[in-house]
């Protein structure tokens, strides 16, 4: 890390690798930083974050067309890797394309970090293993594909009505009976309230008529979904969390459709402390 730190003071670096894991483009700062890069990007090339310090809270944003990220860094490291080819069908046609890309980094500030606001919202989650929350997995995927992985339900989209390409993209059970859908939080929250939204594209879709909302510290709360893609808003009691799972989701045996599927899931509380 090239910066000097004073105490309490964060080094940052942002970086863009290729496959071989050679720099491309490398900016440094402190407490925040600011890359300007002007190449296009190539298969296998991969957005870096690096911080003198951690766990700690930061906003990030890698692309114009995607609303910066608050997330918990819970590595030295942050890896994302530039969605090109298939992976960028959920995502804006026009998003890490060519043209001068402007990404930044910097610590979150603790009145917005510790504010009462909906946690589980990452336009910048990636598929498989990470060091940065919140994160979405799921049990299964529809056919593998990117418009139905499981990260497209905390990315800040709301379109349900109907299935593809961005911004249509959801979450697809792959006609599992036994899946489910978890958002880790990579620390301890304490939430009241989750607004689900299913994909209602209707009749090609069927939808969950039930399912169970199931916490860290154990125990769970049975819901009642209806057949609709408007927010369905459960509030409960304060729980401390380090995940929220959503599972035994029981389809309706109205419609003949085997493909329910998930828009959007939020996941509402603060931080109390804990980051």
């Amino acid at each position: 890390m090239d910066p000097e730190c004073e105490a309490g003071k964060t080094g940052l670096t942002i970086a863009v690798r290729n496959a071989a894991g050679k720099i491309r483009a490398e900016a440094s700062g402190v407490d925040s930083v600011e890359l300007f890069f002007s190449e296009n990007y190539a298969e296998g090339d991969c957005i870096e974050v690096t911080s003198s310090r951690y766990p700690l809270p930061l906003d990030i944003r890698f692309d114009e067309t995607l609303p910066p990220a608050a997330v918990w860094l819970a590595g030295s490291r942050l890896e994302f890797p530039v969605p090109l080819g298939e992976q960028k069908c959920a995502y804006p046609p026009e998003s890490f394309g060519e043209g001068i890309k402007r990404l930044s980094a910097s610590v979150a500030g603790e009145r917005s970090w510790n504010s009462y606001r909906n946690l589980s919202e990452n336009s910048l989650d990636r598929r498989g293993r990470t060091t940065y929350y919140p994160h979405c997995t799921a049990t299964v995927e529809t056919r593998d594909e990117s418009v139905f992985a499981a990260r497209n339900t905390i990315d800040g989209v709301i379109e349900p009505s109907c299935h593809g390409n961005w911004p249509y993209q959801s979450w697809g059970d792959n006609e599992d009976p036994n899946a489910s859908i978890m958002i880790e939080f990579g620390r301890s929250v304490s939430v009241d309230k989750v607004i689900i939204n299913l994909r209602a594209d209707f009749p090609h879709d069927n939808y969950w008529e039930s399912a169970r909302l199931e916490f860290s510290e154990g125990g769970g709360i049975d819901i009642t979904l209806k057949k609709t893609g408007d927010a369905q808003k459960f509030v409960f009691p304060e729980r401390k969390t380090s995940f929220v799972r959503l599972t035994k989701l029981v389809r309706s045996t109205e419609n003949p459709s085997p493909f329910p599927a998930l828009t959007q899931w939020a996941v509402f509380g603060t931080n109390k402390g804990n980051g």
